[in-house]
């Protein structure tokens, strides 16, 4: 198991020895290249990933189009949120943007971690918050700040992503059409 992972989770908990081993025993190891699916729709999602290297988005499909509602990158998690907490099938899709390096945890063994660990159940609700504040911030910019203000806010939170994504794909997370990103970068860049 990597070591990535270990230190991850002791930025928010002790890590004993003891936990150290259960998560070497059901942490999972994926290698995945640049367009692989983790996850797709009508399935139940069972798994959550940290990402140790690498980029992963998830999407959902609208006809022809495709709607992109999250990027994950190095030290971060990914998954069917919906899927992986109701235990039902969603209609998203889990894709690597790049070539990736991901731990795997199955639901119910992160559920019998969480009960043997309480410690590891806070780490659980800590992770949950942040993603939901994270969730919240960007509906709330969606619906009140203008396309310059959501681009600039990205820069902001993640900018070590925004030269690793494609431009249609950023334009789809952030509510606005490519040319519209064109532009604001651009007049960014003249600066």
């Amino acid at each position: 198991m990597s070591h990535h992972l270990i230190r991850h989770i002791e930025r928010f908990i002790p890590v004993s020895e003891q936990l150290a081993a259960r998560l070497q025993q059901i942490g999972k190891e994926h290698t995945l290249e640049k367009g692989a699916y983790l996850h797709k729709p009508n399935r139940v999602c069972t798994t959550t990933y940290f990402i140790e290297k690498g980029l992963v988005r998830v999407f959902y499909r609208k006809g022809e189009k495709e709607i992109t509602d999250q990027f994950s990158a190095e030290g971060e998690w990914i998954t069917s949120i919906h899927s992986f907490l109701k235990n039902v099938p969603d209609a998203c899709y889990i894709q690597t943007l790049e070539p990736s390096a991901l731990m795997g945890i199955d639901l119910q063994q992160l559920e019998q971690c969480f009960l043997d660990f309480p410690e590891m159940e806070r780490f659980g609700r800590m992770l949950m918050s942040t993603y939901f504040l994270e969730q919240s911030e960007r509906i709330v910019s969606l619906q009140f700040h203008t396309a310059k203000e959501r681009y600039e806010y990205f820069l902001k939170t993640a900018k070590h992503k925004a030269t690793r994504v494609p431009l249609g794909m950023l334009a789809s997370h952030l509510g606005m059409t490519q040319e519209t990103l064109s532009r604001i970068r651009a007049e960014k860049d003249a600066f």
